[in-house]
Parts: structure tokens; C-alpha cells; sequence
């Protein structure tokens, strides 16, 4: 089992915060959008459609109405705090969705049992799991943000842009891990036997895994 794998899923932000820097708001959205796309069609085929990139995917067709029917001063204006405000957006819905719904089950049941995947364990493992994920998001687009506010300082900026979002993602990686390794020595009653996997992350080259922020 590989966290790191969970990368996958946060391409379409990824893309997208990178492009903004580069390209008009409207063609950054639109690029990243496409790729959200593909990723849905190819989870779809691989499992059934997963909410990450859904998620990603309407938040981006958002910023690409408002780049390219907003006045080109408007949507020059918005660029900067897009990055952030995409981050929050993921963030905010992988927090709100935590206890009833962790995002991380969806890709966890492709390495346990059906019969596991209701289980106490597996939902609690689960929802520690996307909690972490969902603060790291959060801590990425307040960076993000705070970076845009601030403008100048190219130190600060750095810090901001790549120090915060790497070590939020290492973050969560090491509470994934963790919760994965607890899961596995403590089975609880009602849950897997001993030994059995109760939140699996997904193997490398599944594109249905849920990926770390990271800066753009």
C-alpha cells in the first residue's frame, strides 16, 4: 500500500494552479478541466466515478465561465486568488463530507473485502484518513491566498507556494500511513480479522486514488 499514489486524484488542481501562473484565468481552468475529465472517464472504467475529481471538475468549470465571460480586467483580477480559492473549495468539501462520506473509502474498498467496507473500523480509519486530507487541502489554499495578498517578498512567496503545500502533503502522507499501520495491528470486533487490510490506499497506476496538494 502506497499513499503517495493518492497524488493522482488532486491532478486537475495541481494542473491548475500551475497553469494560472502562466496562461489567461479562463485557459488555465478550461486545460485543468479536460483533465479532470479524462480522469473521470478513466476512474469510471476502472471502478466507477469518484467524487474527487467530480468535485474538482465543477469548481474548475466555475473559474472557466468566470475567465472567459468576465471583462479581461475581471478575470485578471480573480487570477491570482484562484489557486486559493480552488484549494479551499476542495478542502472545505473534503472536511464537510468527512464524517458521513471519507472521500478515501471509495478508493480503500478496491483492497478490502466488501463485506468490511461498513465496518466501525474501516469508516473510522477512513475518516481520520480524509480528515488529514481535507486540513492539508485547507492549509494549501490559505497559502495560496496569503500568498496572492501578499505580492512581493519572493522569499515568503517560495515559502508559501511550495514549503507550505509540501509539507502539509507529508503530513497527511505520514497520517495515512499511520492510520493504515494502527488499522492493521488493532482489528476491532465486527471488523476484519487480524492481519485483514481495513483501509487499503490504492496500489500505484490507480488513477482512482486521491492525490496530495501540492503548489503551483
Amino acid at each position: 500500500m502506497n499513499p503517495l499514489t493518492m497524488i493522482i486524484g488532486f491532478i486537475p488542481q495541481v494542473v491548475f494552479a500551475v497553469l494560472v501562473n502562466w496562461l489567461s484565468l479562463g485557459w488555465a481552468a478550461a486545460i485543468s478541466l479536460a483533465v479532470a475529465a479524462v480522469l473521470i472517464g478513466y476512474t469510471a472504467a476502472r471502478g466507477g466515478v469518484k467524487v474527487l475529481p467530480v468535485v474538482q471538475a465543477v469548481i474548475l468549470a466555475v473559474f472557466t465561465v468566470i475567465g472567459f465571460a468576465a471583462s479581461h480586467h475581471a478575470a485578471t483580477s480573480v487570477a491570482p486568488y484562484a489557486r486559493g480559492a480552488t484549494s479551499l473549495a476542495v478542502g472545505a468539501f473534503i472536511l464537510a463530507t468527512s464524517r458521513a462520506y471519507p472521500f478515501t473509502a471509495q478508493f480503500a474498498r478496491r483492497g478490502v473485502p466488501r463485506q468490511y467496507w461498513h465496518s466501525p473500523q474501516f469508516l473510522a480509519v477512513n475518516r481520520r484518513i480524509s480528515l488529514a486530507w481535507g486540513l492539508a487541502v485547507l492549509a494549501v489554499g490559505a497559502a495560496h491566498l496569503a500568498a496572492a495578498f501578499i505580492g512581493g517578498a519572493p522569499v515568503i512567496r517560495i515559502a508559501l507556494d511550495w514549503a507550505v503545500p509540501v509539507f502539509a502533503a507529508s503530513r497527511a502522507i505520514a497520517v495515512t500511513r499511520r492510520a493504515i499501520a494502527a488499522s492493521a495491528r488493532s482489528p476491532q470486533p465486527g471488523s476484519p480479522a487480524a492481519g485483514a487490510p481495513v483501509a487499503a490506499a490504492p496500489q500505484a497506476g490507480d488513477l482512482d486514488a486521491p492525490a496530495a496538494p501540492t503548489a503551483g
